[in-house]
């Protein structure tokens, strides 16, 4: 796998952005998340955290290797984005 170093990234394990909201919505029905949504994701650098189980589950059935601590790391502000 390559490696994931931001949000991009890891929305970007999925071969398309609507894949990605298919399998939350489809996970989790009371999920409601629209492809559009999901393109926000990398340009913002967050995933609203309450699709973060769900995400964790769907790469799971992808065989994608996403865990919780990366999910973390990466909604985790660095130095550079206080300046």
């Amino acid at each position: 796998m390559s490696t994931v170093s931001s949000i991009r990234d890891l929305v970007n394990l999925w071969p398309t952005r609507a894949s990605l909201a298919e399998d939350i919505c489809r996970l989790n029905p009371r999920l409601k998340v629209t492809t559009g949504q999901v393109h926000k994701w990398p340009e913002t650098g967050s995933i609203p955290p309450r699709y973060h189980h769900t995400i964790l589950i769907a790469a799971r059935e992808r065989g994608f290797e996403v865990t919780a601590e990366l999910i973390v790391e990466l909604h985790t502000p660095t130095s550079e984005d206080a300046a």
